[in-house]
């Protein structure tokens, strides 16, 4: 058994033009939206992954105007969250006892289909899910972070729009850090690692493979290919992309990630005369809550990669501490 990879969708047309009716409802309406999860990993960036609920980003004001649209339009109607009688997005006992749902949130509208048999014959999802595109950390207004369909099905469904790679990188990321619970809640987590990984695998230039041994330093480093794409992301969201990518790195703790990406969101912002207003705490975990043990004080980072170019423009991976820690680096080594 090996992997295929895609040169177009995996989704055929029949089951783009049944996946593709609930944002083309709201594309009729006029309300702005962005095809998320498996759905865009799929149609627009060529994953072969089965397509489970759908999931669309519309602004935060619109979400009512969205399900309202879809229901009029299609056989939808909208089901309060803790009606959910599948246990998809419900968070796993042994980590939080209990068991809060991962979209029982503000701005998010769920959706059933009033027929799931017919929904099943015309490969149209069964279950929607409508977010606040803010609480996903996804700004709309900007045309350059979507995409869209390079073969749609249909001219009418042309318009439709989904993340670019590079928005979807930084999404997940942010979602991570900065989730949409005070909790990290584990079942999510672990579907957002899970499109990450998929990305990496199936769209990142390179076919699965991201990196190299250096044939000066015999050290395993990035595959050229890689490095535009990244150059795109957002500078506080490449250190974990960029780990993620080198198996031979371990990840931060979570604490420490945390940490060296708000402080290089901080600096990003400071550069174009913003300033950064981070969330109060650091999403904890239930299950160290359960057991009455305090939050993991964060330890600095050792080594940051930044994304550089070197004297002939080249880009490459260069580890350094960050720039608040550079003094206590000089103390150590003298």
């Amino acid at each position: 058994m090996g992997l295929h990879f895609y040169d177009s969708s995996p989704s055929g047309p029949k089951e783009q033009r049944g996946r593709l009716g609930p944002p083309l409802s709201l594309l009729n309406a006029g309300i702005p939206c962005v095809v998320w999860a498996e759905d865009a990993l799929s149609i627009a960036h060529r994953v072969p992954t089965n397509l489970f609920d759908q999931q669309l980003l519309v602004p935060d004001a619109l979400v009512d105007n969205a399900a309202n649209a879809i229901c009029t339009d299609l056989s939808y109607s909208v089901t309060p969250i803790r009606e959910d009688d599948r246990r998809t997005w419900v968070d796993m006992r042994g980590f939080n006892k209990d068991e809060p749902h991962a979209f029982d949130l503000p701005s998010t509208v769920f959706l059933q289909h009033a027929d799931p048999q017919s929904a099943y014959e015309e490969e149209k999802p069964l279950r929607i899910f409508i977010h606040g595109a803010s609480t996903f950390h996804f700004d709309l207004d900007d045309s350059s972070r979507t995409t869209l369909n390079p073969e749609p099905p249909g001219q009418e469904y042309a318009n439709i729009r989904f993340p670019t790679l590079q928005a979807f990188y930084d999404n997940l990321v942010e979602m991570l850090h900065e989730p949409p619970h005070p909790f990290r809640h584990m079942k999510l987590n672990l579907r957002l690692k899970c499109w990450m990984s998929y990305l990496s695998l199936y769209t990142l230039p390179g076919k699965g493979i991201t990196d190299m041994e250096d044939e000066e330093t015999n050290e395993r480093v990035l595959i050229p290919e890689v490095l535009p794409v990244l150059e795109q992301v957002k500078v506080e969201n490449r250190p974990m992309i960029i780990r993620e990518l080198l198996p031979t790195v371990t990840p931060l703790h979570y604490a420490e990630s945390v940490m060296e990406r708000r402080t290089l969101k901080k600096e990003r912002l400071k550069r174009m005369g913003k300033q950064y207003h981070p969330p109060a705490h650091v999403a904890f975990s239930p299950l160290d809550r359960d057991r009455g043990l305090p939050p993991p004080a964060p330890q600095p980072p050792r080594l940051t990669p930044f994304l550089t170019r070197n004297g002939r423009g080249d880009l490459w991976v260069q580890w350094r501490p960050l720039a608040q820690y550079m003094s206590m680096v000089k103390r150590m080594t003298r």
